[in-house]
């Protein structure tokens, strides 16, 4: 199937299957046609006495890869999650920038029952099976989204690392407890940690809280772009919000306090990103924002 894509101003999110032809056009008009060939996980190493089976504190590290075919070439993109390796760079190739989020070979090899971050089901409305990769792209030239995005919460000084990922296991479909991918980038700083509005937001709200009975306090804020495409931002472990809900929020302002709720082994903020375009919506590595917050923070120390 041939799948066509255009490149905005903001970041593509694109779910193939294997022999899928992605025809993207770039921001001069040049098009590439990106073949996903082939794809595969393995463990490369666990504490776990069986796979897919959560052991409390169970460390699972693994990693997975894609062929793909690039206007005649083929390269092999791969990837380690629950290393350092989790914080990686993207390719540029052919004057694309190219992120490999996700192969569905991964769950073979552990759960998704710790959040949304599976590829999606097919397109067609009989009992498909699932994409087989999920990628980011964009025009090499631009870059995530026009606007310089400020630091969500205060970014660790030297970049972030694996082992404040919680118990260094929840980076972005980091196997919780050695056997379930984490659906969302966890970042350990103390309760009441200050987190920011990384962008323009047009609205945002909690979706749980505690006072409700819920365990969490789980918040959401969402930008629309002028290209139609919808971004959505989300936090957990919040201990309270600190400026009105269902109202726009300025890029840098305070929404709420960070971490204390619910935190478990240890103080933390949970954060996730997604898109909605094209009619779905995609999950994505959250590192892709943090890597442009690092960016635009030394690009503009004063700007956060």
């Amino acid at each position: 199937m041939i799948v066509p894509r255009t490149a905005k101003d903001t970041l593509t999110a694109v779910e193939l299957f294997t022999k899928d032809v992605l025809e993207f056009t770039l921001l001069d008009g040049s098009v590439r046609r990106i073949t996903v060939l082939e794809t595969g996980a393995e463990i490369m190493e666990t504490t776990l006495k069986e796979l897919k089976v959560e052991e409390n504190a169970a460390v699972t590290r693994y990693r997975f890869w894609c062929t793909i075919d690039i206007d005649g070439e083929t390269h092999r993109l791969e990837r380690e999650v629950g290393t350092q390796k989790s914080f990686y760079e993207p390719w540029e190739i052919g004057g694309v920038r190219l992120w490999l989020d996700a192969v569905d070979d991964i769950f073979d090899l552990i759960l998704e029952t710790h959040g949304f971050c599976r590829p999606a089901e097919s397109r067609s409305s009989y009992l498909p099976p699932r994409m087989n990769a999920r990628f980011a792209l964009q025009d090499a030239s631009a870059r995530i989204c026009p606007d310089a995005l400020h630091p969500w919460c205060p970014l660790p000084e030297g970049g972030l690392r694996i082992e404040d990922c919680y118990r260094g296991e929840d980076c972005w479909m980091g196997a919780y407890n050695g056997a379930s991918a984490h659906a969302g980038l966890d970042i350990n700083h103390p309760a009441g940690t200050p987190l920011w509005a990384p962008l323009d937001l047009d609205t945002h709200y909690l979706y749980n809280r505690v006072e409700h009975g819920y365990n969490n306090n789980r918040w959401i804020g969402t930008r629309r772009w002028p290209n139609g495409a919808e971004w959505i931002l989300m936090a957990a472990h919040m201990t309270g919000l600190t400026v009105p809900e269902h109202q726009p929020v300025a890029r840098g302002t305070q929404f709420a306090n960070g971490a204390g709720v619910c935190s478990g082994a240890a103080e933390h903020s949970h954060f996730i990103f997604r898109i909605y375009d094209y009619g779905t919506i995609i999950p994505l590595d959250t590192w892709i924002l943090f890597r442009q917050m690092y960016r635009d923070r030394a690009a503009s120390p004063e700007g956060g």
